[in-house]
Parts: C-alpha cells; sequence; structure tokens
C-alpha cells in the first residue's frame, strides 16, 4: 500500500518516460501505423530535451512542439501500490503550458484526427 505517513520511502522500481494523455495517444496511434505531428509546448530545459527525444523515438513527429526560453518543462511522480492504486504529483511551470495562439496549423483540414487535450 501507499504510505500513509511522513517519511523517507524506497521504491521498488522506477521508470522516467516521455507521457501524458496526449502524448500516449500520440505514441499509441504511432504504433498502429498513423502519421502523427505533435502539438505542444516544453520548456528549454534538459527535462524537455528529454521529453523530446523519447517522443521522437517513438516515430512521433515534434517539430511542432514550441520550445519556451526559460521555462521549465512538465514533469510528475507517481506511486502506484501492489493493487494498481495510484497517486499523481504533477509539476506545471505555467510559462510552458500550451498557447492556442501559437497552434502552428493554419489549416487542420491536412489531417484525419485531431485530439486536444
Amino acid at each position: 500500500s501507499l504510505p500513509t505517513h511522513q517519511g523517507k520511502f524506497i521504491a521498488s522500481d522506477g521508470v522516467q518516460i516521455a507521457s501524458g494523455m496526449a502524448t500516449s495517444a500520440a505514441c499509441a496511434a504511432r504504433r498502429l501505423g498513423a502519421e502523427i505531428s505533435l502539438w505542444a509546448s516544453a520548456g528549454d530545459d534538459p527535462v524537455g530535451d528529454q521529453l523530446i527525444a523519447g517522443i521522437e523515438a517513438e516515430g512521433v513527429d515534434c517539430s511542432h512542439v514550441r520550445r519556451v526560453s526559460g521555462a521549465r518543462s512538465a514533469l510528475a511522480s507517481i506511486l502506484v501500490d501492489a493493487h494498481g492504486e495510484r497517486i499523481i504529483v504533477p509539476f506545471y511551470d505555467t510559462r510552458a503550458q500550451a498557447d492556442p495562439e501559437a497552434l502552428p496549423f493554419p489549416d487542420i483540414t491536412a489531417f484525419d484526427a485531431v485530439l486536444a487535450d
């Protein structure tokens, strides 16, 4: 079970991945053979570099990911117990949030589907 009191707890395992609802959907669609372009924002920090590299490794086009100078990329710690119950603790820098005004697609009719998260 997850801790219910303060203290330091050692995890039995750890994984670092680029994920989130839109990113997971993009990677899943790519694995199914779709051509995918991701529109998102990330800080210009090492975390953003790692996130984008991981998403690009899945074959997703990240050329439309907006890098925000001086901002920190979003990340989350997710604790999962033996029963699959989880606690998600996210961090978001408001400067790196997606800006609708920066949408790089003046005409989205080129796409067969669009997922907004």
